[in-house]
């Protein structure tokens, strides 16, 4: 996100969102349901998680923390059916907005457009370097940058929410743990 003008969706979102208060595990958003909203975490931490449908088994797929936003882009754009889950850990207060307005935003101005046209490139390349990240670094090496990006996170979210967003197993995840608060290799 970092090229993206998150100061023109912050401050849509806080002038003309909708302040919501979420209890733990809210469900935002589920599969299936129309996306037509974006938003901006006040507190809290939020998960985004997708369903294997073979292995009848949810996957988490993301976070967002405080200070970031929550939204199922494209699809909020494009009135599609989520394939996602978006769903509190904690208690959240989160401002939202709609998609429509969003959209009537975008259109105001050419310098709006272009913010929108940024954001999706953005947005793609973000996407696309996670993927990369699976191949290029270690579960470990991954655990590391979540704990950059977030270190209070192992006081807010579970191991095994963890080790799924990782793609791992539970019990790897207890040994790359073990392995940082040993300072070894096993």
């Amino acid at each position: 996100m970092g090229n993206i003008n998150t100061d023109f969706f912050k401050k849509l979102c806080l002038k003309c969102g909708e302040l919501r208060h979420y209890k733990r595990n809210e469900f935002i958003l589920r599969e299936g349901d129309v996306c037509s909203f974006f938003g901006f975490v006040v507190s809290g931490v939020v998960k985004y998680t997708c369903t294997n449908q073979t292995e009848n088994k949810t996957y988490n797929v993301g976070f967002s923390f405080a200070n970031e936003f929550i939204a199922d882009y494209p699809t909020c754009l494009y009135n599609m059916k989520s394939e996602l889950n978006i769903q509190t850990i904690t208690p959240c207060d989160i401002y939202i907005c709609s998609s429509e307005f969003l959209l009537q935003k975008f259109e105001e101005t050419k310098e709006n457009q272009r913010i929108a046209r940024i954001a999706a490139e953005q947005l793609f390349f973000q996407s696309y370097s996670r993927y990369l990240d699976l191949f290029r670094f270690t579960p470990e090496e991954r655990y590391l940058q979540l704990l950059k990006r977030c270190p209070q996170i192992l006081q807010m979210v579970s191991l095994k929410e963890i080790a799924s967003y990782l793609k791992i197993t539970p019990v790897h995840m207890s040994r790359i743990r073990r392995r940082q608060s040993f300072g070894s290799k096993e």
